[in-house]
């Protein structure tokens, strides 16, 4: 074995690639890659079988570490390049979760971990119409984990962040020091000793907030040595780090001063090839690397941060070519700083770790450790302020690390700290007890949640939950510790898993998870085989959604009315009006929402069946001529990004001929019949509002197979269709298996279900119907061929002897591009006005 020793205050300096490091770090790193690579040898292979719970005399110690804004690859035994050898050490010794939630925020998870509910059960987290959130007091019976262990004879201390309601010591742990400053590694003006305030931490002094609180860890360990060595003792330390601001010390930051420049798509890169190797996502059952939003930045938008922070600062996640040589220099440096926090924090662990070896409690005691959220996107300037002319992460600075960091650091999940999506709240769970788990180096892949921790805990130290108090949700996770789980770690578990946070809502059950981002619908994923939250299967699996968002509600009537249940008629009507983020938060999350790029004029957007839709209207010049029903044409594809403005032209001219256009977002459905009732609602809302029975239809591309498959299902409302390099047949665009997901088909069966389901093999009900089609289309299209779609068209019209009702107009040498003669055919806008004002062609 070999030890490492803590860093003395005035460390040796050597060069290590040319880099100032000490003596401490070059062991540090070192250890990590060796440890590494042995767990990556063992990973699947079998442990040497050790004592169980049940044989243990005494009931054993609790280390329970929280790392704040941790993400889920920011540890080396979960992909890093960052050394972190004492957790690693530990998890080669214990257990790795990789299907670990949290609740997506911090003071949420907080009181999750120390009550065993989830945290709007107990008003530590936002529900409408309740008094909640992160000034929610708990009811009197979501007591803290200390009460609960106290039965059993166990002694409680508390360390570091708090981010509960009332106080540590109040709240039933007997010693305490409480560091509510956030904002200030170095200075700290607000912090408590058992529940007592200290005097601020002047400026200028060595006092970094890590390792004051392995201090103070350090400093109750050995009183109970001294005064209680007859209990067991359960230490919650929670670190700051790596939350914003990023403050690291200089040593640190050293090590690490190099390690970035290459930029954050090589890091995510490389990450994700080690979380492969490690076996923690990424096999066939788990998915592939999520794709990068580039255009999702902060959660809030404070746009005065990127002036005072200055030109290196970045909040979106671009591609790292795509940022100037200053901005990347100064965001390798920023990354460099968070990876010192998170070196730091790991030396410190190490050194509780050698006290309570020297204790002699070492093999005795459970260490779990864990982070409260993924790692954040948030871009803010607090505190002290920042001052561009220091030192990047020194005590005068305030830089965040921002979205192109952070999804490294959620590598290889979407999104960030706040959403419910999986780099929100999926980070590491380690588990550790040398005379209690014998499964040592293995991974378990059975999902768990904060709410499981309490449970577990209790099960493994015989604490005890009120009999009198609500039952709690999660499940212990005792029966998946031992070395043979095989027929417990499913990596599935039956009982739901439920979010919300900041708007944002998702549940899960089995291996379906519905997620949906605040204000926008809801989304669906096969996470066995789609962590990466990559196909979303809302409209093909439309059922299963119905299923899970009913689910959702459910619960969360349950918990509104368990966080309601001891509250009086005057604090429920004065909550009555609370239904989310207001004041300067709410705008700020607002106008940080990404914005749809669809180039829209004269629209009306909304939410259709919980889809996005819009109508452009007409300007009405007040005269009681105009159109009654109102002439309108369906569009195709609704998307983000279309109708894009290669189609402003065009869309001009109908809205100037009073043609209102008409679109609703249904994803990738390629034509699926799972799609039609999205499009019957789009219809019945037009003929609501007084639009005409029988529309025109225009499908650009991809938007072929929408009109043309509504069309067929409908040809008794169809006036006619109009065409841009349409797509007829799924087999050339986007191809069977592309396709298949959509349709809810293998792609075999797809393949061979054409005649009922691939619209250019059902034309014939459009010929039958005597629908007219006016086309442009480019003769090189290597995308959509024209001779498999268009041309496919026109001669089935031909073979029935209605060619007559087909215009293909052929542009010579064109392929499938933005060429401005695809969006300016006059043949193509004054067919579609005149079939949606149901006037014949001249």
């Amino acid at each position: 074995m070999i030890a490492i020793q803590r860093a003395s205050a005035k460390p040796m300096r050597l060069k290590y690639f040319g880099t100032n490091v000490t003596q401490q770090d070059i062991w540090t790193s070192a250890i990590s890659f060796i440890l590494l690579a042995t767990m990556m040898q063992q990973t699947g292979s079998a442990a040497q079988p050790g004592a169980s719970a049940a044989e243990t005399n005494s009931r054993p110690n609790v280390l329970l570490i929280l790392a704040d804004d941790l993400g889920y690859s920011d540890l080396g035994c979960y992909g890093s390049e960052i050394a972190t050898p004492h957790l690693d050490a530990v998890a080669a010794k214990g257990l790795r979760f990789t299907q670990f939630y949290n609740t997506a925020r911090c003071w949420p998870t907080r009181g999750s971990l120390m009550t065993g509910y989830y945290a709007q059960q107990i008003r530590r987290d936002s529900l409408p119409g309740v008094p909640s959130g992160n000034g929610g007091k708990r009811p009197d019976w979501a007591v803290l984990l200390p009460t609960m262990l106290r039965p059993a004879g166990y002694r409680s201390y508390h360390t570091g962040k708090w981010h509960i309601d009332s106080t540590p010591i109040a709240s039933g742990f007997d010693r305490s020091y409480y560091l509510k400053d956030q904002g200030r590694f170095f200075n700290p003006t607000k912090h408590w000793k058992d529940d007592v305030p200290l005097p601020p931490v002047a400026k200028g002094t060595e006092f970094y907030a890590t390792t004051a609180l392995a201090d103070h860890a350090i400093e109750v360990l050995q009183e109970h040595q001294r005064d209680h060595d007859d209990k067991p003792f359960f230490q919650y330390l929670a670190f700051a780090a790596p939350h914003f601001p990023l403050h690291a010390l200089p040593q640190d930051i050293a090590v690490y001063q190099d390690t970035y420049v290459a930029g954050w798509d090589v890091a995510r890169a490389n990450r994700w090839q080690r979380i492969k190797q490690l076996g923690l996502v990424g096999d066939s059952t788990q998915g592939q690397l999520s794709r990068i939003e580039t255009d999702l930045g902060p959660p809030y938008h404070f746009p005065d941060v990127l002036p005072i922070v200055g030109e290196g600062e970045v909040d979106k996640p671009l591609a790292w070519k795509a940022l100037s040589p200053q901005q990347q220099t100064f965001q390798a440096a920023k990354m460099s700083i968070h990876a010192a926090m998170i070196h730091r924090m790991d030396i410190e662990i190490g050194r509780v770790f050698d006290q309570i070896k020297a204790m002699d409690r070492w093999d005795d005691t459970i260490v779990v450790f864990l982070s409260d959220n993924g790692a954040s996107a948030e871009m803010m300037v607090r505190d002290d302020g920042h001052d561009p002319g220091l030192p990047a992460g020194s005590a005068g600075t305030y830089l965040c690390l921002g979205p192109g960091w952070s999804t490294v650091a959620n590598t290889p999940f979407r999104r960030h700290k706040t959403w419910t999506h999986e780099g929100g709240i999926s980070t590491p769970l380690i588990m550790s007890w040398p005379n209690g788990i014998s499964a040592a180096g293995q991974l378990r892949h059975t999902p768990g949640h904060v709410i499981d921790l309490v449970p577990t805990l209790l099960d493994l130290t015989g604490g005890k939950h009120a009999d009198d108090a609500p039952t709690l949700p999660g499940k212990s996770l005792t029966n998946i510790l031992s070395d043979d789980v095989l027929s417990d770690d499913t990596g599935n578990r039956a009982e739901s898993l439920w979010w919300f946070h900041d708007g944002h809502r998702a549940i899960r059950i089995g291996d379906w998870k519905a997620v949906s981002p605040i204000g926008e619908p809801w989304e669906l994923y096969n996470v066995a085989v789609d962590r990466d939250e990559s196909t979303d299967l809302a409209i093909p699996a439309a059922d299963k959604l119905h299923d899970l968002i009913a689910a959702w509600q459910s619960k969360t009537d349950e918990f509104t009315e368990l966080a309601t249940r001891d509250l009086d008629a005057k604090s429920l009507q004065k909550a009555k009006r609370f239904q989310g983020r207001s004041g300067k938060m709410g705008k700020a999350q607002a106008d940080a929402k990404p914005k749809r790029k669809q180039n829209l004029l004269q629209a009306d957007t909304f939410l259709l069946n919980d889809r996005h839709a819009f109508v452009m209207q007409p300007k009405s010049d007040g005269s009681a001529k105009s159109q009654t029903p109102k002439p309108w044409i369906f569009y195709g594809p609704t998307l983000n990004r279309y109708p894009d403005n290669a189609e402003r032209w065009m869309h001009q001219k109908f809205l100037d001929a009073g043609v209102a256009i008409a679109g609703i977002d249904v994803g990738e459905a390629y034509g699926s019949p799972h799609a039609l009732p999205f499009f019957d609602a789009l219809y019945d809302e037009m003929v609501r509002r007084g639009y005409s029975k029988t529309p025109a239809l225009l499908g650009r591309s991809r938007g072929g197979l929408w009109v043309s498959s509504w069309a067929i299902s409908h040809p008794d409302r169809v006036a006619g269709i109009g065409g841009i390099y349409p797509v007829y047949d799924y087999t050339t665009y986007p191809g069977v298996a592309r396709a298949a997901v959509a349709y809810g088909e293998t792609a075999a069966d797809l393949q061979s279900k054409q005649a009922t389901l691939n619209p250019i093999k059902r034309i014939g009900v459009l010929v039958d119907a005597k629908i007219p089609v006016c086309i442009i289309h480019g003769t090189d299209d290597k995308v959509v061929p024209i001779e498999a779609n268009s041309m496919a068209l026109q001669s089935a019209y031909a073979a029935a002897g209605q060619a007559d009702l087909v215009q293909l107009i052929q542009s010579q040498g064109q392929g499938h591009s933005f060429w401005e003669g695809f969006f300016h055919c006059q043949e193509l806008v004054d067919f579609l006005i005149q079939r949606a004002k149901n006037q014949e062609q001249p």
